[in-house]
């Protein structure tokens, strides 16, 4: 039996229908939102859980200085409990009217610009070793929501 879709974007095939997930995620602002919301909770969770395996990745001469190592830990614990923080809310927001939703997701758009911009200054100038894939996440995350954030048509 062929493929057909509907205007809900279900895919259906005779009696059984599939979900189109990927068009549904692309088109609205809450979804993106609880995504964007749920990936910063594990980030702020691996930041808390494992202070010592970043700040060692940021900065490995401070694995002979436990001063510097100390200091580097609690600010990663920081990081971790801010992306948290964030996440939380952005997750919270899923439930806000549609115009509300693309807002905040423009919002947070911007916000994920701001930190590959800063992050990349600091790997620039040598402040500190900034891994790939973190540069690539925030990236990613900023793409996505200016991208759905900017549709017209949101469900």
């Amino acid at each position: 039996m062929p493929l057909g879709s509907n205007a809900n974007g279900l895919i259906t095939s005779g009696s059984i229908c599939f979900y189109d997930w990927k068009r549904q995620m692309l088109y609205s602002s809450r979804a993106i939102l609880a995504l964007n919301g749920t990936l910063m909770v594990i980030l702020g969770g691996a930041f808390w859980t494992f202070p010592e395996f970043f700040t060692l990745s940021m900065f490995p001469d401070f694995a002979e200085n436990q001063d510097a190592m100390d200091v580097g830990v609690a600010l990663r614990k920081n990081m971790g409990a801010g992306c948290a923080f964030i996440g939380i809310i952005l997750f919270s927001c899923q439930s806000s009217s549609k115009s509300t939703a693309q807002r905040l997701l423009f919002s947070s758009a911007i916000g994920f610009l701001l930190m590959v911009l800063a992050l990349l200054q600091v790997k620039l100038s040598g402040q500190a070793n900034i891994p790939l894939f973190i540069l690539i996440f925030f990236s990613i995350l900023c793409i996505l929501s200016l991208f759905v954030a900017s549709r017209r048509y949101q469900e």
